[in-house]
């Protein structure tokens, strides 16, 4: 047992030290002071989330003409069909992502070519909802 007195911010502190190994051993040992005896834990495993199903009818990333998905989520409801004319601002489909109700709005007016999703389609954000005529 050795005793020593600490002092941590202005506070001092006298302790009982049990010495579990000899000073001089360590020295010779080149393991001082200073010197870490440990390592760090292995990384883990990087983890892969699983790949959402998607919908085989479902067109990825479209042209100037088409309207995308902004977010990945489920169609909940589609409010326009092939051939309807749509205004600025109204609503073409009503997705769910994270528990959250989202509508999606058209960006433009216009008659639409098709549409490519349906109720229950899964998409990813980029994913072609619907398809203006030109």
């Amino acid at each position: 047992m050795k005793k020593l007195r600490i002092t941590v911010q202005g506070k001092v502190y006298d302790v009982t030290v049990e010495v579990l190994e000899d000073d001089e051993k360590i020295q010779s040992e080149g393991l001082g002071f200073g010197t870490p005896t440990f390592s760090p834990p292995p990384s883990p495993p990087p983890v892969v989330p699983p790949s959402p199903q998607v919908s085989s009818n479902v067109v990825k990333k479209g042209g100037p003409n088409c309207l995308a998905s902004p977010i990945a989520g489920s169609i909940l409801k589609v409010f326009v069909t092939d051939g309807c004319e749509i205004e600025e601002k109204a609503p073409v489909v009503l997705m769910e992502a994270m528990k959250m109700e989202t509508y999606i709005y058209a960006p433009k007016s216009g008659k639409i070519a098709s549409v490519k999703v349906k109720k229950g389609d899964t998409v990813q954000a980029g994913d072609t909802l619907i398809e203006y005529a030109s």
